[in-house]
């Protein structure tokens, strides 16, 4: 009984990781329609609901050791219950970044740059974990179809913020991510490099 008991506990916490992962997802991707928000609500306003966001996250990994776990565990994996999770804060980085330089350079290259880590990153992450069967031999927490996946999604939203040059980010940026493990830093930066080379020689 006690072996039973112990194999459900198991499968429990499996369960309770697997929704903590696509809850997570789902707000990264949703970090997609920040460009939207920006065109209609303007960049400064954009940024400054970014970097309040920032400042909360920023608040609750201070506060992480007096909330409850089982409150944290919603949005925070296991390994990163007890001490600083980075990810998020690579998020925030490269999504102010680029809004910043929406500034200075082509505007839908930067836009879609975000789109690609959003809905790209994203759909990979829950695609390879639910169907990711064949992995990379360079880099085994990523898969085949975690990456078209991701790809598909990227090429996608990206195409509505900037056409047909997304597509040529979306290559570049989710092979970053496949390669490289900091995708939240590799994917948005390489695929904006990507856009706006093609975009200076083609």
């Amino acid at each position: 009984m006690s072996g039973i008991i112990i194999k459900c506990s198991g499968f429990n916490n499996r369960k309770v990781q697997v929704g903590t992962v696509q809850f997570r997802k789902v707000i990264h991707v949703s970090g997609a329609i920040l460009p939207l928000v920006a065109e209609n609500f303007g960049k400064t306003q954009t940024l400054t609901l970014v970097f309040l966001c920032l400042i909360l996250y920023l608040f609750v990994e201070i506060l992480k050791t007096k909330i409850s776990k089982n409150l944290l565990s919603m949005v925070y994996r296991e390994n990163e219950l007890s001490g600083f999770s980075i990810e998020p804060l690579s998020y925030f980085i490269s999504v102010i970044l680029l809004i910043y330089l929406s500034f200075f350079i082509n505007e839908k290259i930067c836009y879609a740059a975000i789109a690609i880590l959003a809905a790209g990153d994203g759909f990979a992450g829950i695609m390879g974990r639910r169907y990711g069967k064949h992995r990379f031999p360079f880099n085994k927490n990523k898969s085949w179809e975690g990456s078209v996946s991701g790809f598909i999604a990227a090429s996608i939203t990206g195409y509505y913020y900037a056409g047909f040059i997304a597509i040529v980010g979306s290559v570049f940026g989710m092979a970053a991510g496949a390669i490289n493990k900091y995708d939240n830093i590799s994917v948005p930066l390489v695929a904006a490099i990507a856009m706006i080379i093609f975009q200076c020689y083609f």
